[in-house]
């Protein structure tokens, strides 16, 4: 668990962040996250990270991995989706695979810091949301708090490396 190696960084700003701050737009006006913009951003990122696993072999198994918990995390999502429309939106559960499989190929350091951040930073903004609104239930765009994971994941990283004794 040490810092991200520098062609994982690469895709995450040259490749990553272009589409994802155009999706975080699109959700903050539209509360929705187009399919087509989060197919290319995800097929974008695995190209681009298959390109580095080949290039480099011992990011492999740090991307194999990612890769697994994406596809996981991404089939749990869809299903509570369908299940609980009200607790995840469809475009929120389809872009969860790629902010997993980017957060994942950073480190496990970074993935669990992005998931503790996401969760964080949404819960905060639902509570200011109820707050200003004193409406339960309203929505708001999570997207842009999703999309933000990986780089709030590496702002959180030396923490939960602090946490666990890996400082």
């Amino acid at each position: 668990m040490g810092s991200p190696d520098v062609l994982v960084l690469a895709v995450l700003v040259l490749v990553y962040l272009p589409p994802a701050l155009v999706l975080a737009w699109v959700d903050g006006r539209e509360h929705r996250l187009p399919n087509r913009w989060v197919a290319a951003l995800a097929g974008a990122c695995v190209v681009a990270l298959g390109l580095v696993a080949l290039g480099r072999p011992e990011l492999r198994d740090v991307i194999v991995t990612a890769a697994v918990l994406a596809a996981v995390l991404g089939v749990g999502a869809i299903v509570v989706a369908l299940l609980a429309p009200p607790l995840l939106g469809m475009g929120d559960a389809k872009t969860l695979p790629v902010v997993v499989l980017m957060s994942g190929a950073l480190g496990a350091d970074v993935l669990l810091a992005s998931l503790l951040g996401v969760m964080l930073l949404g819960g905060a903004l639902g509570a200011a949301v109820l707050i200003l609104t004193r409406r339960p239930g309203t929505r708001f765009a999570m997207g842009p708090v999703l999309l933000a994971g990986p780089f709030l994941g590496l702002l959180g990283a030396p923490l939960v490396r602090a946490a666990l004794g890996m400082a």
